[in-house]
C-alpha cells in the first residue's frame, strides 16, 4: 500500500490546478494496480472543484467500486471531509447507469438484428 501525503506536493485543495497535480498522482499509482492512502495533515482549505478534478474524476474513469477497493483518504479537517463526501456522492451519481438510456440502447441493438 502506497501513502501519498498530499502537503508534499501541495498546500491547499482549493483549484483545478491543484487537483490536476493530485490526480497524476493516482493515476501513477492506478497504473500500477496499488492500493492508496491519500494522506491530508496538514490541509486546511478545499473545495468540492478541487475533488472533482481529482477523486471524483477517478471515480468516473474506474467506477466506485473499483476506486472503494483502491483509494482510502485520511486526516481531513471536517470542512475537507463533509467537502469531499459531497464530491464523492455527485460523482457515484453521475457514474451510475441510466436505465432508460440503458432500455433504449437495448432495444435499439434488438431492433437493428429483426
Amino acid at each position: 500500500m502506497k501513502t501519498i501525503i498530499v502537503n508534499e506536493f501541495i498546500k491547499n485543495a482549493f483549484s483545478q490546478e491543484k487537483a490536476l497535480i493530485l490526480r497524476k498522482k493516482i493515476e501513477e499509482c492506478f497504473s500500477n494496480d496499488d492500493k492508496m492512502v491519500l494522506d491530508f495533515s496538514g490541509i486546511t482549505k478545499f473545495t468540492t472543484l478541487f475533488f472533482n478534478f481529482s477523486t471524483g474524476y477517478i471515480i468516473s474513469a474506474f467506477g466506485p467500486d473499483k476506486y472503494n477497493e483502491k483509494i482510502s483518504l485520511i486526516n481531513l479537517s471536517p470542512l475537507g471531509q463533509s467537502t469531499y463526501e459531497s464530491s464523492y456522492k455527485n460523482a457515484v451519481e453521475k457514474y451510475k447507469p441510466n436505465k432508460e438510456i440503458e432500455k433504449k440502447i437495448l432495444e435499439v441493438i434488438k431492433n437493428s438484428e429483426e
